[in-house]
C-alpha cells in the first residue's frame, strides 16, 4: 500500500520529559516516525510529512530514511502519495487544517485515519461540507496505536469500524485496509465502533479502564446482592455518569472535584461495601482519602457554574421530536464539534 504519516512525533517529549527508554523500553524514534519505519519496514511505500526537522536527531532521521521512508516537509506531496493517511499530529485546530487540505490531494477511495488527537467522528463532522460534496469517495477512519509507536506496549491498533449512531464513515473495503495493514506490521488489529475508539485507545483510556470497573462493580452489587432491576442499576449508572460528565463539560475537573466532596465520597462509598473483595472500591477509597491539602485548596478555588444534568440520548430525543430529525442531527453535530474547539 501507499503510506503518509503526517507528523514525527515530538522526540523531546518521549525521551527527555517522559523518558520512555527507561519506563517502558523501546528505541527512538517514538511516534509517527516509528510507524513509518514500521510501515516501510512491512513492505508499504511510506511518506513521512513533518515540517519542523528538529522533532528528530541526525540518527533518528538517517534510520527513517535508511528504512526506505520517503521523507518531505510537503503534506500536499505525501496527500497524491497516500491510499491512507495517518494524522500523528497536533491535538484539535492543526490537526483539522491538515485533514482540509489532504481532501483535496488523496487519491480515489483513499482514508484519513486519526491517531491520539480527534475521535474519527469529530474529523469526520468537522470535513463533512467538503466529504459530502466534494470527495464521497473518502473514508475516515482510525488506525489509533493505543500506545506510543516504539514501545513494547505498542502491539495493536485500534480501527473505527461502523459507529453507534448508525452512520458509515468509511466503507467496509476501507476499514478492512486498516486492519491489513495494522497485520502486516504484526499488530492486532482491533474494529470498534468509531464514536467509542477514543475512548478506548486514547489516553481517556484510564478514565474508562477506571469507571467501567466501577460500574462492573455496582452492576453486580446492584442486581445480584441487592437484587434491584435491571433497569433501576442501569439509570443509576446513568445518573452518575451523566453528572460527572457534565461537571467536567460545565465546570472542568477541578468544578467537578468540589463538586463531588471527596471526603464525603469516601463515607458514603463505604456504606456499598458489601462483598469482602471489591478491589476497584477499596482502591478507590484509598486513592480518595489520601488526598492532600492541596488537592483540596485547588477543588475549593473552582466555580461550580450551571449545570444541566440531562441524559444525552434523552435530549437527542427530545430535539428530534421538537426539531425534526434533520435539525437535530445538525444541532447535535455541531455540539460535538465544540469539544474539540
Amino acid at each position: 500500500m501507499k503510506i503518509a504519516v503526517y507528523g514525527a512525533g515530538n522526540q523531546n517529549l518521549y525521551v527527555n520529559q517522559l523518558k520512555l527508554p527507561e519506563k517502558y523500553g523501546g528505541d527512538a524514534p517514538y511516534g509517527g516516525s516509528r510507524m513509518a519505519i514500521e510501515y516501510a519496514k512491512a513492505g508499504h511505500d511510506v511518506y513521512l510529512a513533518e515540517p519542523n526537522r528538529s522533532m528528530l536527531d541526525d540518527d533518528h532521521w538517517k534510520q527513517v530514511e535508511d528504512a526506505g521512508v520517503t521523507v518531505t516537509s510537503d503534506d500536499v506531496e505525501a496527500a497524491k502519495h497516500a491510499e491512507i493517511a495517518v494524522l500523528f499530529t497536533p491535538f484539535g485546530k492543526k490537526t483539522f487544517e491538515i485533514a482540509k487540505e489532504i481532501t483535496k490531494h488523496i487519491p480515489e477511495n483513499g482514508i484519513i485515519a486519526n491517531t491520539c488527537t480527534v475521535s474519527p467522528m469529530v474529523l469526520y463532522y468537522v470535513l463533512e461540507r467538503e466529504l459530502r460534496r466534494d470527495r464521497k469517495d473518502i473514508g475516515i477512519a482510525s488506525m489509533h496505536p493505543a500506545a506510543v509507536p516504539g514501545t513494547p506496549q505498542h502491539g495493536h491498533y485500534v480501527i473505527g469500524g461502523h459507529s453507534s449512531n448508525d452512520i458509515d464513515i468509511a466503507s467496509k473495503e476501507q476499514i478492512q485496509k486498516c486492519v491489513e495493514l495494522s497485520e502486516s506490521c504484526g499488530k492486532d488489529a482491533y474494529v470498534v465502533p468509531a464514536d467509542v475508539s477514543a475512548a478506548v485507545a486514547d489516553m481517556g483510556s484510564l478514565v474508562t479502564a477506571v469507571t467501567l470497573a466501577g460500574v462492573l462493580d455496582y452492576y453486580y452489587v446492584g442486581t445480584q446482592i441487592i437484587k434491584a432491576p435491571k433497569e433501576m442499576v442501569d439509570k443509576q449508572i446513568l445518573m452518575t455518569l451523566q453528572t460527572m460528565a457534565s461537571l467536567v463539560e460545565s465546570s472542568g475537573t477541578q468544578g467537578l472535584v468540589k463538586a463531588m466532596n471527596p471526603e464525603l465520597l469516601v463515607k458514603t462509598a463505604k456504606s456499598m461495601h458489601l462483598l469482602e473483595e471489591q478491589e476497584e472500591l477499596d482502591a478507590a477509597i484509598s486513592t480518595l482519602a489520601k488526598l492532600d491539602s492541596e488537592v483540596m485548596d485547588w477543588a475549593q478555588k473552582a466555580e461550580i457554574k450551571p449545570t444541566n444534568l440531562v441524559a444525552a440520548q434523552a435530549l437527542a430525543t427530545e430535539l428530534q421530536n421538537l426539531m425534526g430529525e434533520k435539525a437535530a442531527e445538525g444541532t447535535i453535530r455541531r455540539c460535538m464539534r465544540k469539544m474539540f474547539e
